[in-house]
């Protein structure tokens, strides 16, 4: 009888060690060096990129740049490292460029069909703006005065938010960029189902961007409606 007794009190022992030790895997360790008030006026980094619509999904690599509050310019890259097509935002305005053939469209995102994932890329400005401060405990969730709803981590990290109209937006993988807390990865979902899914590859935050870069350079350029564009 005692034999097994030793045996039983080493598999309890191991038991309760090996749920401490996961138990804490999934704890977030702070940020550390972040500094209070400091904000994003612009970004610059490659960029991973996947689009899904319906059926039809799409992904690629490409360069990012992006000034506070709605304008970007987003290069996607052959493997190569050829520029295949750009593409320039601000607000609900929006351009593809395909340099190789000469033509751009143009147009504006609302007036896409729903099912569109382009039409993701309306919400980058509501992705992209500040959230509310958490509130402090659980739970860890606020509505603000537009009924859009925030999810917080246990260390006060923006988790997700999400519109009235059902669009929503979730943030993965925070990591402390010039005293900034910014995540390497960001889904955007509109309220269709259109997705898109950008992962930063080491982002540079705050630093100039010549204001040309942010706007397309469209002569000699053919010119066609957004409508005309099927990429995504």
């Amino acid at each position: 009888m005692a034999s097994n007794v030793l045996p039983f009190r080493r598999l309890v022992l191991l038991v309760l060690c090996a749920a401490t030790l996961f138990g804490c895997a999934t704890v977030k360790k702070p940020l550390t060096g972040l500094v209070p008030g400091r904000g994003i006026s612009t970004v610059q980094s490659s960029v991973s990129l996947s689009a899904s619509s319906g059926e039809r999904t799409s992904a690629g690599r490409g360069y990012l740049v992006y000034q506070a509050p709605d304008l970007y310019h987003l290069l996607i890259l052959s493997p190569f490292g050829q520029t295949i097509l750009e593409a320039f935002g601000e607000s609900d305005r929006f351009t593809c460029v395909v340099p190789s053939r000469q033509i751009a469209f143009t147009g504006y995102l609302s007036e896409l069909p729903e099912q569109s994932a382009l039409k993701s890329l309306q919400l980058f400005r509501w992705v992209m703006a500040p959230s509310p401060l958490p509130l402090p405990g659980p739970p860890r969730q606020k509505v603000d005065i537009t009924g859009t709803a925030y999810y917080y981590d246990e260390i006060g990290m923006l988790e997700r938010k999400v519109a009235p109209s059902g669009d929503q937006v979730r943030y993965e993988g925070y990591q402390s960029i010039e005293g900034i807390p910014f995540p390497e990865t960001v889904e955007i979902r509109n309220a269709a189902g259109g997705e898109v899914r950008i992962v930063f590859d080491e982002p540079q935050l705050n630093a100039p961007v010549d204001a040309s870069t942010l706007r397309p350079e469209l002569s000699g350029m053919t010119l066609y409606p957004l409508s005309e564009f099927k990429v995504m």
